[in-house]
């Protein structure tokens, strides 16, 4: 290889952590976000870098229009997709990899990735530039070919679209959003119907990734609000010799649970969320967001359940039961290595 050539993949492999993280942010996939990089790489090998003086600015600014472009057709094919579309999470790693740590420092969470679907593509990247990544206007208004002052507005205009859509935009408490998500796992495994009520607020929000009508099992629909599946009133008659009933959505949270062999507390893009696991392959994945209360007070408003293959697909390669397998392996192999695993976690090394 000749030393521009190193240069080249010194200089990409260098950025492309923050690349990768910068295109699943804009992306919601990680598959696109890494089809993006590749495309990325192979234009950066075969442009005349020799005039570019800061490699990662001009990667930065050729995957951001790159993922602009693919966003708008992917946008086209989304809204076409009657069951809605999530963004694919991104469970953080043990023992975090360089692409993990960018993922990291650019700290957005599930709530707010799921939010930017409410943004055009042009803000959506500039405010993920701004907010995740600390770009300035200046820098935002070469890669978008804007002026700062249009820059500006371009991210306070996104932000007060994501505030009136609900996003959280400032992180809960860790403590607090820990202890209540260990509450619902705990009340899952239990099937404890009560202690569900008391962890939600008077109208929570369930949003999952397949329609109602679509499951196998009555556990997912898409942006509706938890209030809607309320019973109906019945009859004094009827309530004289049935026991009383308990919302609907109670009843599809805890059959989502009572089909999984355990829960485990997992950490998803820098907070805690439920993984719930079968035969030892994640089937869901659970995200609450709180009403932002400091103390047992705490409520959930609105909770985010993933079932499909392809959203789970990422996480089952980290913490599935193939992944485990290899984890196992490597152990037997190598026993004087050690391995740190989640407290809870059923492994057999004998299996």
């Amino acid at each position: 290889m000749t030393e521009q050539g190193i240069d080249k993949a010194s200089s990409f492999e260098a950025a492309r952590a923050r690349l990768l993280a910068l295109a699943y942010r804009m992306l919601g996939s990680r598959a696109e976000a890494e089809d993006v990089v590749q495309d990325v790489w192979l234009k950066w090998h075969l442009a005349d870098t020799q005039a570019v003086q800061t490699p990662v600015a001009w990667l930065t600014t050729l995957t951001t229009r790159t993922a602009i472009d693919r966003l708008r057709h992917a946008r086209r094919e989304r809204a076409s997709q009657a069951s809605g579309w999530l963004p694919e999470p991104w469970l953080d790693e043990v023992a975090p990899s360089a692409e993990e740590l960018a993922l990291r420092a650019a700290d957005m969470s599930y709530g707010v990735m799921l939010l930017l679907e409410h943004l055009k593509p042009d803000e959506r990247a500039a405010f993920v530039l701004h907010e995740a990544f600390e770009c300035g206007y200046a820098e935002i208004a070469s890669i978008l070919e804007r002026t700062p002052a249009a820059c500006r507005q371009i991210v306070h205009r996104a932000k007060e679209r994501l505030r009136r859509a609900g996003a959280p935009l400032e992180r809960p408490d860790p403590a607090v959003h820990g202890r209540i998500v260990e509450r619902l796992r705990v009340a899952l495994e239990a099937q404890d119907r009560v202690g569900l009520l008391q962890l939600f607020s008077d109208a929570p929000q369930l949003i999952s990734d397949v329609p109602l009508h679509a499951a196998p099992t009555p556990f997912s629909t898409v942006g509706t609000s938890l209030r809607a599946h309320a019973p109906t009133p019945r009859t004094e008659a009827q309530c004289a010799c049935e026991p009383v009933s308990v919302p609907e959505w109670i009843v599809t949270i805890t059959s989502l649970a009572q089909q999984a062999s355990h829960a485990e507390v997992v950490s998803m893009e820098g907070a805690v969320c439920i993984a719930l696991f079968c035969d030892g392959d994640i089937v869901g994945l659970i995200d609450v967001v709180t009403d932002g209360a400091t103390d047992l007070s705490a409520r959930i408003v609105s909770l985010r359940i993933l079932t499909s293959a392809a959203h789970l697909q990422a996480a089952n390669q980290m913490l599935g039961r193939d992944a485990v397998k290899e984890l196992l392996a490597r152990i037997k192999k190598h026993p004087a290595v050690s391995v740190t695993v989640s407290r809870d976690f059923p492994v057999d090394v004998d299996a």
